[in-house]
């Protein structure tokens, strides 16, 4: 099963990279249940290594002669699950955007699902699930919202913002889907 994770995990970081996995590894699960022990081999190999050279080539690209600067922008950035072939873009499934205000409540009903936008600058899109009834998760946002001392501007049902020395964060729900994504204007 942890393989499967690490499978789940990089398909989220690459979405490209889940047909490959899923061929490989039904390519190689067939092998072995018809006792081709040597598809079974081949084919996994060449799964894994088509796999590693997906996930490797930003690395190299970022490392080749004359992309001192990129590099350099890649190390500012932070660390990732990948290594970004813009590295004035972030985006990841696992870890909130480094500039999200670290005083900005997340009630634990709400499950980090995707965040991207400029690393230095930039607007900022987070976008989580939650569990439960709506309702209740748009009442926990805003009741921790104003407990941390954030001012709570009720636009709608489905919106609101949330403002706290100069900084604004727009609330957006969807009912059916069970998610709100939060946007983060540029103040710059």
């Amino acid at each position: 099963m942890g393989f499967l994770a690490v499978v789940e995990q990089g398909a989220r970081a690459y979405p490209a990279l889940l047909p490959l996995a899923l061929v490989s590894i039904a390519l190689t699960l067939w092998a072995c249940e018809n006792k081709r022990w040597l598809w079974a081999t081949v084919t996994g190999i060449l799964g894994c290594a088509a796999c590693f050279l997906y996930l490797g080539s930003p690395v190299r690209a970022a490392a080749q002669p004359g992309a001192a600067g990129m590099q350099a922008a890649v190390g500012q950035v932070g660390t990732t699950t990948h290594s970004l072939l813009d590295p004035g873009r972030f985006s990841s499934s696992l870890r909130l955007h480094p500039r999200f205000p670290r005083d900005f409540p997340i009630p634990r009903s709400f499950r980090l699902e995707s965040n991207s936008g400029g690393a230095r600058s930039g607007n900022l899109t987070v976008r989580f699930r939650f569990i439960g009834e709506a309702a209740n998760a748009v009442c926990d946002l805003r009741e921790q919202g104003r407990a941390n001392d954030w001012v709570v501007e009720i636009l709608a049902p489905h919106r609101m913002i949330f403002h706290k020395n100069g900084r604004t964060v727009e609330a957006w729900f969807s009912y059916p889907a069970h998610s709100v994504v939060l946007d983060i204007p540029d103040d710059q």
